[in-house]
């Protein structure tokens, strides 16, 4: 029940993925933890050659050698989306081991939960903007020639990119959201190649474990969102969404002071709750 009402429809059956992956080389990025890391070791499985780009190397070759326990392919290849040299190195490397791709999992994100104009002075924009749009789209950008007719870029977005914006999360939302409408220009000017946004509700990771009052909320684990993000691989969708989406899409439309008004009387009770503790 609870994976009916939170999930966007997913990938479920491992031999589905196989036939479309297997023997393939994918790249995931953020694979380090998380989602990434859940995706990674779901395509391992499904037979792919899992290219796997993050920050920490250690943490890469630790989910490398689970992918390769599991019968799995692994490349590990470090790399820090917010330094242009890296991705351009990192684009090199992802050349070099897979001429061709079936796909990049552009999943790869920064989450900064504070106010904007406490934020700002800290750099807050900048930073997620780096990581979560103009790092992506460079690295997308590098892997041009490997990707083919029928190469998937698949986008792991949120569903707050989705609806107006909510007290502490703006330079977040803002970034998520920047994205999204970049890669389906790039992809309809892109001969072959196929792109799709996943818009995941809560997942239990790292990157949410600062937020206390999301312990108490429903959240998908990480090993289901990586059903959601293999998805687009099996089925030909432009976008991945929870069947309640459209309705917060809506109403951020037609009634966009309503729905702040509401995230924003959400904000106090949770800091209520957070001073009493």
């Amino acid at each position: 029940m609870r994976r009916a009402l939170l999930s966007p429809p997913a990938c479920r059956d491992l031999n589905d993925l196989s036939r479309a992956v297997g023997g393939r080389a994918v790249l995931v990025t953020g694979a380090s933890s998380g989602v990434g890391e859940a995706t990674a070791l779901r395509l391992g499985a499904a037979g792919a050659t899992v290219l796997l780009l993050a920050r920490r190397e250690r943490r890469l070759r630790g989910v490398a050698a689970r992918v390769e326990a599991a019968g799995g392919r692994a490349v590990v290849i470090p790399a820090d989306l917010r330094d242009p040299a890296s991705v351009d190195a990192a684009a090199c490397e992802v050349l070099k081991a897979a001429p061709v791709l079936a796909g990049v999992v552009s999943n790869a994100g920064r989450s900064v939960r504070r106010r904007a104009l406490d934020g700002a002075p800290r750099g807050d924009l900048e930073r997620l903007l780096a990581v979560n749009v103009t790092g992506p789209a460079r690295l997308l950008l590098a892997l041009r020639p490997a990707m083919v007719a029928g190469s998937v870029v698949v986008n792991v977005s949120s569903v707050s990119a989705r609806h107006v914006g909510a007290p502490r999360w703006g330079a977040y939302q803002g970034s998520k959201a920047a994205f999204d409408p970049w890669l389906q220009a790039a992809v309809a000017e892109w001969p072959g190649v196929r792109g799709a946004s996943v818009y995941l509700p809560l997942v239990r990771t790292p990157m949410i474990a600062p937020t206390r009052a999301y312990r108490f909320l429903p959240a998908l684990s990480a090993a289901e969102a990586a059903e959601v993000v293999t998805l687009p691989f099996v089925r030909r969708v432009v976008r991945v969404a929870p069947w309640w989406l459209p309705g917060v899409e809506v109403a951020s439309i037609v009634s966009p002071g309503i729905l702040a008004r509401g995230l924003a009387w959400a904000e106090r009770v949770e800091a209520q709750l957070e001073r009493r503790r």
